[in-house]
Order: C-alpha cells, then sequence, then structure tokens
C-alpha cells in the first residue's frame, strides 16, 4: 500500500494518513515529547522515543510492545518486530529520503520533498500494515523535530 501523510494542526506535526488515497489512520504527535499514537484496524498503538530520539518503541493498548526503531537518525537504522528485522538507510544528506532495504537493495522508500513541507509519500511493500505507519511516523517525526529545530 502506498500512504500519504497530510500534516493538520497548527505546527503540523499531527498527521492524516491515507492508503493508496483512501483515509486511513490519523497520527497525534505528543506536544512535550517525541512520539505520538494512532489507530488501526480496531487497536490502538502508542510511539515513544527516547531522550535523543534515537530508539523508538511502538506498543499496542495493552502496554505490550510491537516494535523498536533503533539508530533512527544515522545512515542505516532498523525496525525489529516479531523477530524480523526490517532494514532501512538514508538516501543522501541532501534529500529527505529514507530507503527500506531487502537483500542489499532498496526495495520502498520514505520522502518528503522539503523540510517545511506538510505532504510526505511511503512505499514500503511487505511490512505489517503498523509496522508501515510506525517507519512512516519515525521518519516523520524526525524531520519535524529538525525542522522546530531549525
Amino acid at each position: 500500500m502506498k500512504l500519504t501523510a497530510k500534516g493538520r494542526g497548527l505546527f503540523k506535526n499531527d498527521y492524516e494518513l491515507s492508503a493508496d488515497g483512501k483515509p486511513l489512520t490519523s497520527w497525534d504527535a505528543n506536544s512535550l515529547r517525541s512520539g505520538g499514537s494512532f489507530s488501526l484496524d480496531g487497536r490502538t498503538y502508542e510511539v515513544k522515543a527516547n531522550m535523543l530520539a534515537t530508539q523508538w518503541e511502538l506498543t499496542d493498548e495493552t502496554g505490550m510492545p510491537v516494535a523498536v526503531a533503533d539508530r533512527v537518525g544515522r545512515k542505516n537504522w532498523a525496525i525489529t518486530s516479531g523477530g524480523r528485522t526490517y532494514g532501512f538507510e538514508r538516501a543522501s544528506i541532501f534529500r529527505l529520503e529514507e530507503r527500506l532495504i531487502v537483500d542489499g537493495r532498496a526495495a520502498g522508500s520514505i520522502r518528503r520533498k522539503y523540510l517545511h513541507s506538510d505532504v510526505s509519500h511511503a512505499d514500503l511493500p511487505g511490512l505489517p500494515a503498523p509496522i508501515q505507519v510506525f517507519a512512516f511516523m519515525v521518519s516523520l517525526s524526525g524531520w519535524d523535530l529538525a525542522a522546530d529545530a531549525g
């Protein structure tokens, strides 16, 4: 599924997400720290980051861990979920694009045209839907933190 996120709200750190042009969920960013929440298929998920926003955790409504993203913000980072690891790499220091790497090759991406844009896209084939949303929101949250700092 191809995801699109459109910023909403005053600071545009909240998003409306659509999949293949149809509404999917909304991302409600936490106002005082990195992270947020979303609902998908009748389940609510919470996303929290460590103090440096280099590690992010996805939990379900019972507080059980679903996935962890490590080394976020580095050239190479990964999400671990259900015994599987999904690798990502920054495409370039000059572009806002994270590539999903499968068997050493780019298999999908998360991208934004420019730092202060309120529209972003993700195409992450092979990842479960909650992990796609998690990867997308981790990337967007990192870019939003950079935009807010600049």
